[in-house]
């Protein structure tokens, strides 16, 4: 059975998607705040979108789980218009990027509970937001060495 990475293009793709993604978040009225200079932030968002769309877990062993994509919202405050900015930025870039029209319908499916869980915990006090997710402050990513000590 074939994923959403899959139908999306692959990594390529994906990646492609994100960069397009971010060149148009980096300058947008609602969204240059949180992403103005994190244009290597590509990276990290096209691995964890490879991952959690059924593409290579590296993400997830690297850098931690969904809780630990999280986390990296809390004190945001995202609001409503920013939630749907970034989601209607997000669709155009996988259009942009070739990706085929049902997979980005399904993308855009997808799309919505993350970015609804995000923004929720965004606006909550940190250390509410953090005991939600399992911590006690804000974790730090995996480091390799610590990756390999867990296999």
């Amino acid at each position: 059975m074939s994923t959403l990475f899959d139908a999306m293009g692959g990594p390529e793709r994906i990646r492609l998607t994100t960069e397009l993604f971010l060149r148009q978040a980096m300058f947008d009225d609602l969204l240059a705040d949180m992403f103005a200079g994190k244009f290597d932030h590509a990276e990290h968002i096209s691995a964890f979108f490879s991952a959690i769309l059924g593409g290579p877990a590296d993400y997830f062993q690297q850098r931690g789980g969904l809780d630990f994509v999280l986390t990296q919202h809390v004190g945001l405050k995202i609001t409503e218009q920013q939630r749907v900015r970034w989601k209607t930025l997000m669709i155009s870039a996988a259009r942009d990027a070739g990706v085929p029209e049902p997979a980005v319908a399904a993308f855009a499916n997808y799309l919505e509970g993350p970015s609804r869980t995000a923004m929720s915990v965004s606006n909550l006090p940190p250390d509410t937001a953090y005991a939600k997710l399992g911590h006690q402050k804000m974790p730090k990513p995996h480091t390799p060495a610590e990756h390999q000590q867990t296999k």
